[in-house]
């Protein structure tokens, strides 16, 4: 049987290759995220969307989608106009097996809330339990959340830590006024203080 030839380039297979998904990217003035077009540094995708940050994407994917309020939480009884909003992609495919959950979180319930302590602590605790997965799927090692009281009473503030398998910091970012108290002819709301729950 005759050799049959092969030809190899030298550097093929080398180079690193685009991550396949878009990056959210935060703009902080806006308060809102957007796609931004790849820049020069991603030869591999000129031309495309940029796909640097998965894990700044992750996080403002769990903390600003609006996640489905089930009817039995302690803040359901907060939605407005009967709609307990939702991603429609829950319900067709949500892998528990692998650690999936729900897409996003419930701070869209806390939107129109008097900014007090408990207001905080419930930002804190609907963080981290929309950052969850991510510890569930072995993505991070940990990931730490504190939600504070902002300049003049009236807005919240919230800030994420998010950490590597070898304890190194791999995202620290802080949003700012998650939401202000709106003064807009919309009545803010207080937290009812006859439930309990497990900010745990």
């Amino acid at each position: 049987m005759p050799a049959i030839p092969v030809n190899l380039r030298a550097n093929e297979g080398c180079q690193s290759q685009p991550v396949p998904f878009w990056d959210a990217v935060w703009d902080v003035d806006a308060g809102a995220a957007d796609w931004a077009l790849a820049g020069p540094a991603e030869t591999q995708n000129v031309g495309g969307l940029q796909a640097t940050q998965a894990i700044e994407t992750a996080v403002i994917l769990c903390l600003f989608t609006d996640r489905y309020c089930p009817p039995d939480h302690p803040l359901a009884k907060y939605i407005e106009a009967n709609d307990p909003r939702g991603w429609w992609g829950d319900g067709i495919d949500v892998r528990t097996d692998l650690g999936e959950t729900p897409l996003g979180s419930l701070l869209w319930l806390l939107e129109r809330s008097v900014v007090t302590s408990e207001t905080a602590q419930w930002a804190q605790s609907l963080a981290l339990d929309a950052l969850a997965p991510m510890l569930a799927q072995d993505s991070v090692a940990r990931v730490d959340a504190q939600a504070s009281i902002g300049p003049g009473l009236n807005q919240v503030n919230l800030a994420v830590q998010i950490y590597g398998r070898d304890g190194s910091k791999v995202y620290d970012r802080r949003f700012d006024d998650l939401w202000a108290q709106s003064d807009a002819g919309a009545t803010p709301r207080s937290f009812d203080k006859n439930f309990s729950y497990d900010f745990g």
